[in-house]
């Protein structure tokens, strides 16, 4: 074996805003664990957070990337896998803590999370539990399995919700995250669904997907406000106005991650309106439920994406002119 077949390319965050991608030794699954050659990576609001430096509770190093496809390199308790299109659960739980034991396997305190805590899929290739992958589905490019992840955190939104049937939903935000939700709501019979988001641009996706679309929240108001609103901005200072937003005894779901920033929300505005706010942390054990209606029809996935790129075209994430796509997708030799 070369050195060079000893080593795989790795986007590798060393600190506070320091990474390149370099070569790294290549990795060796340990028992019970599967070798996957990276074909396609994406990049979420996390991972952009990690590259900027805004991410408050980043450990360093790491290798990002938690939302990919790939194919099975080796997968010794799995191997009618290797050889296969696979996509898979990125978080692994304890199953022992206290957490666990009450079966809220996403809020587990000894969390083992690719991409966060074990080095993740912005790479040639990167190790994982077998029993976490999943065949890509058939007609299902590699590209699209990438979405499958956020797509779990939506489902798990979803879930965290009282009933979606019947109701007016809204949706802020019309990123990935957003748009998969609303699509969501659509197949789970809302009355209504709704997307507050400024950029014309994502508006057109979302008309594109069958999602009505306002420009501002301050739209949403007196009998056209949501009762039922799912913020996915991930910024801090639309919670207050969300909550403004919402009807009177409505629910408020928290799907954006807003890291350490803060807002001010006066306390007695949820009291008097009977506002119930929901938080949602991931979407572990959604994998089969996301695969199931993708492949059902009842999400569309492709209209999320933009153009696939090289991994070592990463650093375009940091330019922040123009338009970005709702999902950066970067391939590897292997795609």
């Amino acid at each position: 074996m070369t050195a060079v077949e000893d080593t795989v390319l790795a986007l590798v965050v060393r600190g506070h805003r320091e990474h390149s991608l370099e070569r790294v030794p290549r990795p060796v699954p340990g028992p019970g664990e599967a070798l996957v050659a990276v074909t396609h990576v994406a990049v979420c609001g996390t991972d952009l957070r990690l590259l900027r430096g805004t991410l408050h509770d980043a450990e360093y190093p790491v290798v990002p990337g938690h939302e990919w496809a790939g194919r099975v390199l080796e997968a010794p308790s799995r191997p009618e896998l290797v050889g296969r299109a696979v996509v898979g659960e990125g978080i692994t739980p304890c199953r022992a803590c206290a957490r666990c034991a009450e079966g809220k396997f996403n809020l587990c305190l000894d969390l083992d999370e690719v991409g966060f805590t074990r080095a993740g899929a912005f790479a040639e290739a990167f190790t994982l539990p077998a029993a976490n992958l999943r065949p890509l589905p058939e007609g299902l490019s590699g590209a699209e399995g990438c979405l499958l992840e956020p797509l779990c955190v939506a489902l798990h939104a979803v879930e965290r919700a009282p009933a979606v049937a019947g109701r007016d939903v809204g949706v802020i935000g019309a990123g990935a995250v957003g748009l998969l939700v609303a699509q969501l709501a659509l197949a789970g019979g809302a009355a209504s669904v709704t997307v507050a988001e400024p950029s014309a641009h994502r508006r057109g996706i979302a008309a594109e997907l069958g999602v009505g679309s306002v420009d501002s929240l301050a739209e949403w108001a007196g009998d056209t406000q949501p009762d039922l609103v799912f913020d996915a901005t991930g910024v801090a200072a639309v919670f207050p106005q969300g909550i403004q937003a919402t009807r009177p005894g409505g629910d408020y779901v928290l799907v954006g991650y807003s890291g350490e920033e803060s807002a001010h929300v006066e306390p007695s505005t949820i009291m008097l309106r009977e506002i119930s706010v929901h938080g949602v942390l991931s979407g572990f054990d959604q994998i089969d439920r996301a695969i199931e209606v993708v492949t059902s029809g009842a999400v569309r996935l492709g209209p999320l994406l933009g153009q696939a790129l090289p991994i070592a075209d990463y650093r375009v994430l940091l330019d922040e002119s123009g338009v970005p796509p709702l999902r950066s997708v970067f391939v590897t030799d292997h795609a």
